[in-house]
């Protein structure tokens, strides 16, 4: 899945490079281009938010980072015990 995730991103960012080397004066350009663009900042966005619940992005010390193994006793005992109050 990461890869399919990769290569797409690795697509969008090849294909507005190119529709904005070659921009026509046609409005659909416009269009691809806006749409390629969102898709880039869409992903990016996406793969920093995974990334930052499971470890540090790009290694930096960015606060709020790394969340889940930061806190993995604290999420097993809070859902521990609403398993044990609301299914046992």
């Amino acid at each position: 899945m990461r890869l399919i995730a990769t290569g797409l991103l690795l697509v969008m960012a090849v294909a507005f490079l190119l529709l904005r080397r070659f921009e026509g004066p046609h409005p659909a350009w416009g269009f691809a281009i806006a749409f390629t663009e969102a898709a880039m900042v869409g992903g990016l966005a996406d793969w920093f938010a995974v990334t930052a619940l499971f470890r540090r992005p790009l290694g930096l010390p960015i606060p709020h980072t790394a969340i889940i193994p930061v806190n993995k006793d604290r999420i097993a005992d809070t859902m521990a015990a609403f398993l044990r109050d609301n299914f046992l």
